[in-house]
């Protein structure tokens, strides 16, 4: 929960230097998620590597979502968390969207990220249908027993939230996403190794077509005898035009 206060540090301490990265997840979705290095393991720390210049580097970040007509307001919100969402209770708002499927987390707390894996919300940056998705994690109440909605990312109060559909992309593994990242990222470097940073959240949406997406003969030709190592993560940080590094 604290990438973007350490995306400031290291932008403070390496100006100029785009940060590329994954936050942990977990088996589970029970918030037991933790890094490691080297020499250690941790739940709240970073692990970090540097690129120097004498290595060529190429990447891309892409959200294979499209915005759909539905949008309102976070009209009160704390970083991450949100409590009004067009001047009503926020967690009311996003049951009224989902409907049964969270009941239970609505009433008693918890995670709601599968729930929403295929329709994630977005707000729209640069004004150039550019846009910064993330997916709702959980309902709760704080200590005055006041509901919010917490998100994956932080959420700016007066900042308009549009839901996005997945369209063909979970029954497809995301293939057309994943071909057009590795032409973005390889526009200007002939890579020798790739990492693939993949959205726990739309994993959950794929499930068994991820090898679908992977496999798929035109992504499969262009990465070849290229050695991947690929994660899931439950956030993504990249150099976005516009915006430097964010979440």
């Amino acid at each position: 929960g604290a990438e973007e206060g350490v995306i400031a540090a290291l932008g403070q301490e390496f100006p100029g230097v785009p940060v590329y990265g994954g936050t942990a997840a977990d088996d589970e979705l029970n918030g037991s998620w933790s890094v490691f290095s080297a020499e250690a393991e941790s739940g709240t720390g970073v692990s970090m590597v540097g690129v120097g210049p004498a290595v060529g580097f190429g990447a891309s970040m892409l959200g294979p979502y499209t915005p759909t007509t539905i949008a309102a307001t976070a009209t009160k919100s704390d970083g991450r968390r949100v409590f009004e969402i067009d001047g009503q209770p926020a967690s009311d708002w996003v049951y009224n969207w989902l409907g049964d499927s969270v009941k239970n987390e609505y009433e008693n707390g918890g995670l709601i990220l599968p729930q929403t894996a295929q329709s994630p919300i977005a707000i729209q940056v640069g004004g150039a249908g550019e846009y910064v998705t993330a997916h709702c994690a959980a309902f709760g109440k704080d200590e005055q027993g006041i509901s919010f909605v917490d998100f994956f990312a932080p959420i700016p109060q007066g900042s308009k939230l549009t839901i996005m559909d997945s369209g063909s992309g979970p029954q497809t593994g995301y293939a057309s996403a994943l071909n057009q990242a590795f032409d973005d990222a390889t526009a200007s470097v002939d890579p020798r190794a790739a990492l693939l940073v993949y959205c726990g959240g739309m994993a959950i949406a794929v499930g068994d077509n991820l090898n679908a997406g992977l496999q798929e003969e035109g992504f499969a030709s262009k990465i070849g005898k290229i050695p991947v190592l690929g994660m899931t993560c439950f956030g993504e940080q990249a150099h976005v035009k516009r915006m430097c590094s964010e979440t």
